[in-house]
């Protein structure tokens, strides 16, 4: 046989190897989820700043074991400016604690969400636990926020109308008291 022929086959034969056990690693990277996490609220929640919404969440143990150590964490996204959104005036309860959920049990979780700031967001919950390298993630929920339209910010309105009339009554009555003195 020809050098370069047995050179071939090698390579074919390496290749052959290598793409083995690319596909052996692959199959252990994907990891089967135990959990999942169903919103039963709407897909898409519109309000306008300062309303709250209440998200509704299921999460389901599909498993036949008992699963430990179950987190839940909301994640939400300004999706006009491409950035994760900071959940302190949001809710004030960004991570719930679950703990074990048997075998074939589904729990109901609810958030109550404070719409915050005019824009378009998205949703989605996150279930992670310590014997689970891959989080388990919600479907998408998207919120339409409207900006608040306030006649009075920042409440100037009595102030602005009511010192004009506190100043004027005052004059009012200076002046009255000024007339009682002179007659």
């Amino acid at each position: 046989m020809k050098p370069a022929r047995v050179l071939l086959r090698l390579s074919f034969f390496c290749g052959f190897i290598l793409m083995a056990a690319c596909w052996s690693l692959a199959a252990q990277a994907v990891v089967s989820s135990d959990l999942r996490l169903d919103i039963l609220s709407s897909q898409t929640l519109s309000g306008t700043a300062g309303d709250f919404v209440s998200v509704q969440v299921t999460i389901t143990n599909i498993s036949s074991q008992p699963i430990s150590d179950v987190t839940t964490y909301l994640s939400l996204v300004d999706t006009q400016d491409k950035l994760p959104v900071d959940l302190e005036d949001w809710s004030a309860e960004k991570g719930l604690f679950i703990g074990t959920i048997a075998a074939g049990q589904t729990l109901p979780l609810n958030w109550k969400i404070h719409f915050v700031k005019a824009g378009r967001y998205s949703l989605i919950i996150i279930a992670s636990r310590a014997d689970h390298p891959v989080p388990e993630v919600s479907s998408q929920t998207t919120f339409n926020v409207n900006q608040k339209r306030n006649l009075n910010p920042g409440k100037v309105l009595p102030v602005a109308l009511g010192m004009p009339l506190v100043v004027g009554f005052l004059l009012l009555l200076l002046n009255h008291r000024r007339q009682r003195e002179l007659d």
